[in-house]
């Protein structure tokens, strides 16, 4: 008989055999279950963030690999990396609280974030194109895949040679997009490498997405910056030095997270790694924790003393960081068609006239412009009720004749934004320090705002046209023309934010190659937008052709943009090229039967036969582009809600406009 053990030994059972109690190890919990999550505890650690900051030399590389080599055994449940999968996320599907989904009572014609964000779009197309081999993965059900041997290796395996020259790399490369990094941050590889080893981490991290042959080192990094994000969710470290060290390199993790995690958009390549939802809650989290959001506060008090040098003082860098997150909020919301999580206040809207004639890096002035910029566009939205809320349903109470007024206003108040940022030129620009050479960051939230913008406007027009023309009244014939306008003018605008990487001189496309994913799909919406507007309105545009032919060189260069582990930029121009295959060639023609289109119309009430009708349906082998995105949407959001009209609705009930109001314009 086995010693059980007691708290008053001898146990029940050594008392009756008269023996000392000596417990010996169970023999059954030597094979420890493969699913169990009780059993692992990760490794105490008196504070993991100053682990990851120890200032001298040798101590730094030790402390900084020995908190990862403590990495859980091969058959623990989840390693600390995949623990940041989203958790509603399950064989490909999004769980019922997720956002991406359109309002169901929505059956939109033409992309717009103020109907579908652009992420879900693209979802939709890429049901249509094949998925390369290297990018076939089994389905999870839900569940992290388990990390390949190498990536279990210590991340002491990566020399310190090769982090050097992927921090190199990075500083040369793809620091201008992160504009909270400055170039004097990296300039010393080896220091960072040896002396903020977070940073190191994530730069090469990011850099090796970028390097043939380096897949295996990004599998490896995976480790240590899983225990930094870790390190980050404990207490806050007291040096503040360490404190900005993670809000850096929390910020390139930040900047360069794939689009395809956001929705999990069908065919393309999962990174399995760093969920996009739960990275942006725990850097703005982080950020909130370190009081970034008062950052405004200390600045003032630095800037009546007016030191020498006040951009390298930490108010200065935390207040820049903290307008930095402002934007990178504002380009979630409109990629996801989700509130921002970060709202405009006082710190916001005083930061351009704060800083006007404070010395600065020209990184600095890019992320000014871009608060700017969403600050015009906040202005524009309190005169038009929903046009600064694009991921909710407008209110029907707006008076067209405003509506036109604001949108025209806006469009001047752009054109004057342009100026003063320097984008038509040094002689008209009234902000200082802004680098014209390398000002295409701010060109292209230019861009993409103006097709936002239009979207909307065009949007609204044809909605007050076709419940002009369901009331039977008179004033639809002066509605037309206005609303063939502002279709005209959403093309125009979504043809220049297509073209603005392509237009870029030659010697200066390579530097391209490094942006984020997210402005490449951005650019993929664009051209969805005029793919479809060619295909709805192609005798409202005055050349469809030119706009086609621009979208398939568009698409083109973007496969040519893809380098090594960086596929995405091919993938979203083989979507757009495999679209261009639908849509007919003689395009110049309208695809619609205006006079059928009317005798359906007038001819009977709505009805599910009726509407189900769509004379896009009756275009043989024409574009019908799909873009709903889940499964368990109602029939009229599926795969081919965006190319009819939904059979459960009435057609008056449209947020934009069916493919039957191709023939309203005429």
């Amino acid at each position: 008989m086995r010693c059980i053990g007691a708290e008053n030994p001898p146990c029940v059972r050594c008392s009756k055999t008269g023996r000392n109690c000596v417990v010996h190890a169970s023999r059954r919990g030597q094979h420890q279950s493969a699913n169990s999550l009780r059993k692992w505890q990760p490794p105490v650690s008196s504070s993991p963030s100053d682990a990851l900051h120890q200032q001298d030399s040798q101590n730094t590389t030790d402390a900084a690999t020995s908190s990862v080599r403590r990495s859980p055994p091969v058959h623990t449940a989840t390693p600390p990396a995949f623990a940041l999968q989203s958790p509603s996320y399950k064989g490909g599907r999004v769980s019922p609280a997720s956002t991406s989904q359109p309002d169901q009572n929505v059956s939109p014609s033409l992309p717009s974030v103020y109907s579908l964000s652009p992420l879900a779009a693209l979802d939709s197309v890429a049901l249509q194109q094949p998925l390369p081999e290297s990018w076939s993965q089994p389905a999870s059900d839900g569940i992290a895949v388990v990390p390949s041997a190498s990536s279990r290796r210590n991340p002491k395996d990566v020399p310190d040679t090769v982090l050097v020259e992927l921090i190199e790399f990075f500083r040369e490369k793809i620091s201008y997009f992160v504009p909270v990094i400055d170039d004097a941050d990296l300039k010393d590889p080896l220091y960072v490498v040896k002396h903020r080893r977070p940073l190191a981490y994530c730069a090469s991290f990011v850099a090796s997405q970028f390097i043939p042959g380096s897949a295996s080192v990004r599998e490896q990094l995976t480790w240590p910056i899983s225990d930094f994000i870790r390190a980050t969710s404990g207490p806050l470290a007291k040096n503040e030095s360490i404190v900005w060290t993670q809000l850096q390199a929390f910020a390139i993790l930040y900047a360069y997270r794939p689009a395809a995690d956001v929705f999990h958009l069908a065919s393309a390549p999962q990174s399995g790694f760093l969920d996009h939802w739960v990275l942006k809650y725990s850097i703005e989290a982080f950020a909130l924790r370190a009081g970034l959001h008062r950052s405004i506060d200390s600045l003032k008090v630095l800037l009546q003393q007016n030191p020498p040098d006040i951009s390298k003082s930490p108010a200065f860098q935390r207040y820049v960081y903290w307008l930095w997150l402002v934007t990178m909020s504002h380009h979630f919301s409109l990629m996801t068609r989700t509130p921002p999580t970060i709202r405009e206040d006082s710190t916001i809207s005083s930061a351009v006239d704060l800083l006007r004639d404070v010395p600065k890096p020209t990184r600095v002035t890019r992320i000014l412009a871009e608060v700017d910029l969403y600050m015009l566009w906040q202005q524009a939205g309190r005169s038009a009720p929903g046009l600064a809320e694009w991921w909710c349903k407008p209110s029907g109470t707006m008076n067209m004749e405003e509506v036109v007024a604001v949108l025209e206003d806006m469009e001047g108040a752009l054109e004057v934004w342009g100026q003063r940022w320097g984008l038509r030129g040094e002689s008209n620009m009234t902000i200082s320090n802004v680098d014209v050479s390398r000002n295409g960051a701010v060109d292209f939230h230019f861009q993409s705002t103006r097709f936002c913008i239009s979207t909307f406007g065009t949007r609204y027009m044809l909605e007050k046209a076709r419940s002009a023309l369901d009331a039977h009244t008179a004033s639809r014939q002066a509605l037309a023309p206005v609303a063939r306008e502002f279709v005209v003018k959403s093309v125009e605008a979504a043809h220049a934010c297509s073209r603005c990487l392509m237009d870029t001189p030659p010697l200066r496309r390579e530097n391209i190659r490094y942006m984020a994913d997210f402005g490449y799909a951005l650019i993929a919406f664009c051209c969805l937008y005029i793919i479809q507007a060619c295909e709805l309105f192609s005798s409202t545009l005055p050349n469809p052709t030119k706009y086609l032919d621009s979208v398939e060189e568009v698409a083109t260069f973007m496969g040519e943009m893809a380098v090594a582990n960086n596929t995405a930029p091919r993938f979203y121009g083989n979507s757009i090229l495999q679209q261009l295959k639908r849509i007919p060639k003689n395009t110049g023609n309208s695809g619609f039967d205006s006079q059928l289109w009317t005798e359906q119309h007038e001819g009977a009430p709505t009805s599910r036969a009726t509407v189900s009708q769509s004379p896009v349906a009756l275009i043989s082998e024409g574009y019908q582009v799909r873009m709903a995105t889940f499964d368990e949407l109602p029939e009229a959001d599926g795969p081919e809600g965006f190319a009819r009209p939904s059979p459960q609705l009435s057609t008056s009930s449209f947020p934009i406009f069916d493919p039957s109001w191709g023939a309203l314009l005429r």
